[in-house]
């Protein structure tokens, strides 16, 4: 669900054929597509960068008159179970641009672009150089890898004309060419389309990973030499872009999350390419790579204490 949400409603929307009406300041006005309207005036309204909407016009037989995207299609296909619901928008999501509906922007090309992009970049700089994106990846266990993969990006938010405030993060890039970016409160998003990210190098072995912080975990404890070619999802949506990445790949390691839908990816996955391994039994008591790395190093710092001082 965390995933499914950082999809922009208006992205969802238009997979489905529906477009806004209008635009005001943060908002977005649509006919509502949840109930019978005489479509002379725009009740539902999207706010995209709080992953919000309401229908102004009142709720359909379900009663949910608004939420987020989960909601949306809980009140969008009212016959479905709410895990058919969750798989419905993901496999909306992951549908190709060339199956998304065609349409006639209301607007120019210029502003639709920005109404589709929140975050713009304003610099990037080596990481080490702020205390608290250092402090971050010290706690994640991975500031002594981190160079050459991660950057500190710092960014604004385009969209929002009142507060001119410059924002900081932990970024790498994706197969895009933009940037894919979490904060110190774990908050994540992209600057520009999200995408995969790949790591090439040996192209006969590839390693998977849900996030950037897992696959440098696993680099930091393993040292392979010679490095496998590495992808990132940077979010579960991104998993059939990494399918095509692999199909053709002898050898290739899955070190998905350990919970429900770390494991229908993994199995998804594997359905697609049958050579693909499960590996996250390597860190079985765990969610993550990272959280087993976390978990390690935390014992090495008690035994350390334990210790106490050499003499």
């Amino acid at each position: 669900m965390d995933d499914l949400r950082e999809i922009p409603i208006s992205d969802f929307l238009a997979r489905l054929g529906h477009h806004p009406v209008r635009k005001t300041g943060k908002e977005l006005f649509y006919h509502s597509m949840l109930r019978e309207t005489k479509q002379d005036t725009p009740s539902l309204t999207v706010w995209d960068e709080g992953g919000k909407w309401i229908d102004r016009g009142g709720p359909n037989s379900t009663g949910i008159q608004g939420g987020s995207i989960v909601q949306l299609g809980l009140a969008y296909w009212p016959q479905l179970s709410f895990v058919e619901v969750l798989n419905k928008i993901k496999d909306t999501c992951d549908m190709q641009a060339s199956m998304i509906p065609a349409y006639k922007p209301v607007k120019s090309p210029t502003e639709q672009e920005q109404k589709g992009y929140t975050f713009e970049l304003v610099r990037t700089q080596p990481v080490g150089r702020n205390f608290v994106l250092t402090k971050y990846l010290e706690e994640r266990g991975i500031l002594d890898v981190a160079h050459g993969h991660l950057h500190e990006i710092y960014y604004r938010n385009r969209l929002d004309n009142e507060n001119k405030s410059i924002f900081y993060a932990i970024g790498w890039k994706n197969d895009q060419d933009n940037w894919e970016f979490t904060n110190a409160k774990g908050f994540k998003s992209s600057i520009g389309k999200k995408g995969i990210s790949v790591i090439p190098c040996n192209p006969d072995h590839a390693v998977l990973f849900e996030g950037y912080m897992d696959y440098l975990s696993w680099f930091k404890v393993n040292r392979p030499d010679p490095a496998p070619t590495a992808i990132v999802l940077n979010s579960i949506v991104q998993l059939k872009n990494a399918i095509e990445r692999v199909k053709g790949i002898p050898t290739v390691d899955v070190y998905f999350d350990n919970d429900d839908s770390g494991r229908k990816c993994t199995q998804r996955l594997i359905e697609a390419v049958p050579q693909a391994k499960d590996r996250s039994g390597v860190y079985g008591a765990y969610k993550d790579y990272n959280d087993m790395l976390r978990a390690a190093l935390n014992e090495q710092e008690l035994q350390h204490q334990r210790a106490g001082p050499k003499r």
